[in-house]
């Protein structure tokens, strides 16, 4: 495991790795646990030498955002997060961004408006949404 943890890769199928190096971006050729021991210093690694295998455990951080106590979905998510980045945007404007129909963003607004997470602020020609 240490080895593994040093950058040590061994190659368990040559030809799937030769395949996916050729046809798919990769920041590096088994560099992977490397990066992920950058980012996160607690990866927990089980050694199945068995199977020439290993599992690796992160743990996830509990999430305190919108989405644990509003109770909103991912789409809703991502329109916070748009008008958070711009304030004042037109629905056409949040449907091209989520890549939804105007209805389908409608009805999300709807719920974000019911919620009151969001609120719409001037003229139906110049106005826009934004994140309250």
């Amino acid at each position: 495991m240490e080895s593994i943890k040093l950058g040590s890769a061994v190659v368990r199928n040559p030809f799937i790795a030769n395949f996916c190096a050729k046809t798919m971006p990769y920041r590096g050729l088994g560099s992977g646990i490397i990066r992920a021991l950058q980012e996160e210093s607690n990866i927990k690694f089980i050694n199945e030498p068995a199977g020439m295998q290993f599992i690796s455990i992160i743990d996830r951080i509990a999430d305190e955002g919108v989405n644990e106590d509003e109770g909103i979905n991912e789409l809703e998510s991502l329109i916070l997060t748009f008008l958070e980045k711009k304030p004042g945007a037109k629905g056409y404007e949040i449907a091209e961004y989520i890549q939804k129909g105007a209805a389908t963003t409608e009805r999300y607004l709807r719920s974000l408006k019911d919620k009151e997470l969001i609120e719409y602020k001037g003229s139906r020609k110049t106005g826009g949404y934004y994140k309250k």
